[in-house]
């Protein structure tokens, strides 16, 4: 009798459990695997892109430059990200942070935020099934007012559909298991598909791996941003760019030395 009533109390936890979209969120989180998950502190990584570098030659903004490196320095404990240029002339402040603000749109890939923290602001309930979740913005300023989170049979999730009052987003991430990430899931690609006013606006991210230190990490990133337009003699834009992830340097403690100002402060 007492082991039915304990099966039945696991049973009842179980149900409550499945029914949480904050639990269910987090675990599926905990499965993805990232430099976080792997447990890393401390890292610093170099990111580089040729086709950057020739735009600043075009320009001649700098002058000529051979390579424009984007140093970047993250801690876990507490959490903090900074980003150093190293390759350009002193001075030119303004544009430095701009070029800042370029790469950082690029660092969720390296540096996932959960779930959670990448919809703060929203409030997260069951949807039509098991495997499906919505999320309602609670700040009344989001641009998109809700969202439906959709898994498939194995917890991955697979599609991302924002409503908007005019148009529609769709986050369609891709998921394979690998040999270096212990079981977890590897984020392969990311394609983001904004529609509006019959224009679609598509960013599709392809990630690559390599190893450092017998951990997998990020080698490589290629951006591809297609415009498309249902206007009749309208042509389809593509533009392409790809991020190289040099020379890390995982738990050696040298982002920790950066933030108490013992480490290299190369960008002014």
């Amino acid at each position: 009798m007492r082991a039915l009533l304990f099966l039945i109390a696991s049973l009842f936890a179980y149900s409550v459990w499945a029914q949480d979209p904050n639990v269910y969120l987090n675990n599926f989180d905990a499965k993805v695997y990232s430099l976080k998950t792997k447990g890393v502190q401390d890292f610093v990584v170099d990111i580089e892109s040729s086709k950057l570098t020739r735009q600043l030659n075009d320009q001649m903004i700098f002058g000529k430059v051979e390579n424009v490196i984007f140093r970047t320095y993250w801690t876990a404990n507490p959490e903090r990200l900074a980003i150093e240029i190293i390759g350009l002339p002193e001075g030119f402040k303004e544009i430095k942070e701009e070029l800042k603000l370029s790469v950082m749109s690029i660092l969720d890939a390296l540096i996932p935020p959960t779930t959670l923290q990448r919809f703060a602001g929203y409030k997260f309930q069951v949807g039509a099934s098991a495997k499906q979740f919505t999320a309602t913005d609670t700040t009344g300023i989001a641009a998109v007012q809700n969202y439906i989170f959709k898994f498939d049979d194995q917890d991955r999730l697979v599609s991302v559909i924002g409503k908007k009052v005019v148009g529609e987003l769709e986050i369609t991430p891709k998921f394979e298991k690998e040999s270096f990430a212990d079981g977890k899931w590897v984020l392969r690609s990311l394609k983001t598909a904004n529609t509006e006013q019959g224009q679609t606006f598509t960013v599709i991210k392809d990630l690559a791996y390599g190893n450092h230190q017998g951990m997998g990490v990020l080698s490589r990133l290629k951006v591809t941003t297609e415009q498309t337009s249902t206007s009749k003699g309208s042509k389809q834009l593509i533009l392409e760019e790809s991020y190289e992830f040099k020379n890390y340097k995982i738990n050696a403690g040298e982002s920790l030395k950066y933030f108490l100002g013992e480490g290299p402060k190369t960008s002014k």
